[in-house]
């Protein structure tokens, strides 16, 4: 049987990672057992919300489904709009920030390499090593 969900009437989890501010995060793919190298969620950020500056072993893939988004990292800041996909690869510290006036919907797609068996945890990396959002 198929489920049908509306992400408007899911709650989602508020994000507790330090240095994180007006995220919340919502399973797409419900807890599974059977799924060892994958996952995936939709953050929600909040207008002049972002995420903590990090970084994981795992490649994730960001699909902006509503608002604006800037992806900060040491080297650059991108300018991201709805339809906009963008890769951060293995390592690469980053950010999520919205810099506009309405709330930020991204898909975030997790890929795991074969030799890990579960996902990993969010490593920070300290939010001085990060550049820091406008205003801020």
């Amino acid at each position: 049987m198929i489920r049908v969900r509306k992400l408007n009437e899911e709650p989602g989890e508020p994000e507790r990672e330090e240095g994180s501010q007006g995220v919340n995060s919502v399973d797409v793919v419900l807890k599974r057992v059977d799924l060892k190298a994958f996952s995936s969620r939709i953050l929600r950020i909040s207008p002049g919300g972002h995420t903590a500056f990090h970084s994981h072993v795992r490649e994730h893939v960001a699909v902006v489904l509503t608002g604006s988004c800037k992806i900060e990292t040491k080297e650059a800041t991108q300018e991201l709009r709805e339809a906009m996909i963008v890769t951060v690869p293995s390592g690469e510290g980053h950010r999520f920030v919205n810099p506009g006036t309405v709330p930020l919907a991204l898909f975030i797609l997790n890929l795991f390499t074969e030799e890990e068996s579960k996902p990993a945890e969010p490593v920070p990396v300290g939010i001085e090593e990060g550049p820091k959002p406008e205003g801020a």
